[in-house]
């Protein structure tokens, strides 16, 4: 579960999440082999920041960073160093085969190879990918491959200069949310289901390796004009709620009958595992496990501390975690 687009060393990091109505940011540290969490913020954005394939307002994001810096509990963020992870409707992912290679031929190949999937001039894109499997009788390999524009890229590291931090490393948001949420030795085969605020994302894993990754248009905001004010029932419970919720199961049971038939002989999925904003709603975790027929748990993110994360930091929490994995 390495990290995409490494810039620079990553010690005293925070990781940073920013999504469609809030920034989420989290620092930790280890102790005993155990994360306690220094600071964590979960701060309303004030303006819209991101706007086709650039920041609105680098400015006005840079003030945001350091006004949640501040505002972490149970203490502020100090840590200058930022790990951040890309939006998804910026990032395009793939996963290929190609031959094995060693990695500057890979280097040379890729621009060639992303140039058949990628709607945008590669010159306008940085590359960057991860071999996911090598093929057991034959010298192939599962590789998961990532763009996004330069632009966006250079953006995020001139931000972050103007908060005073430095950017070191950018990453997709399924490869942030498997590292907080899966041991390194992960024997199962697992989804991870982040319901974000306007989109959710799907993520497969094998081995403790991202096979593939998929998103839905359906989020917090589709899902909370269905829950009426004061209710306590479970989630589900309505027409209104089902229906809404479809596309997100209907893409989940696909997505697992597609990753059951892979030749590589997978794992099969024995959990499933909620988490992001959309993950609040009583009794959701529940629904999703009787409609997919697999065990379903709302994340649980271990820190040493009073304090507890909600699920929708996991993306933030994984990226605070990115050096204990390099």
């Amino acid at each position: 579960m390495s990290a995409l687009w490494s810039l620079t060393s990553s010690k005293g990091i925070f990781g940073l999440d920013i999504g469609f109505e809030t920034m989420k940011l989290v620092e930790l540290r280890k102790e005993n082999g155990k994360n306690r969490l220094l600071g964590a913020s979960n701060y309303a954005l004030t303006k819209r920041i991101l706007e086709k394939d650039k920041f609105q307002d680098k400015a006005a994001t840079a003030e945001m960073i350091k006004k949640a810096c501040l505002a972490a509990k149970p203490n502020p963020i100090t840590a200058k160093k930022i790990v951040s992870a890309l939006p998804e409707t910026f990032v395009f992912s793939k996963t290929i085969q190609m031959p094995k290679m060693s990695p500057k031929e890979y280097e040379q190949a890729l621009p060639m190879e992303a140039a058949q999937y990628i709607p945008i001039p590669i010159e306008e894109m940085y590359l960057d990918h991860q071999v996911l499997m090598e093929h057991a009788n034959e010298p192939l390999v599962d590789l998961l491959l990532v763009a996004t524009p330069k632009q966006l890229v250079d953006d995020y590291v001139e931000v972050a200069q103007m908060a005073g931090c430095e950017l070191v490393a950018l990453e997709t948001k399924p490869l942030a949310a498997g590292r907080a949420l899966l041991s390194k030795k992960e024997p199962r085969g697992s989804l991870i289901l982040e319901i974000g605020t306007v989109v959710s994302r799907i993520s497969v894993w094998n081995r403790n390796n991202i096979m593939l990754t998929t998103t839905v248009s359906v989020g917090k905001n589709t899902i909370l004009p269905t829950i009426k004010e004061g209710e306590d029932q479970l989630f589900g419970h309505s027409s209104s709620q089902q229906e809404v919720v479809e596309p997100i199961v209907e893409e989940v049971t696909n997505v697992i009958r597609y990753h059951q038939n892979r030749y590589y002989s997978p794992k099969p999925i024995e959990r499933i595992l909620l988490c992001g904003s959309g993950a609040c709603f009583k009794g959701i975790d529940k629904y999703f496990e009787k409609s997919a027929g697999i065990k379903t748990n709302i994340a649980q993110l271990e820190v040493v501390t009073k304090d507890r994360l909600d699920p929708e930091f996991v993306t933030s929490f994984g990226l605070a975690l990115r050096d204990e994995y390099e």
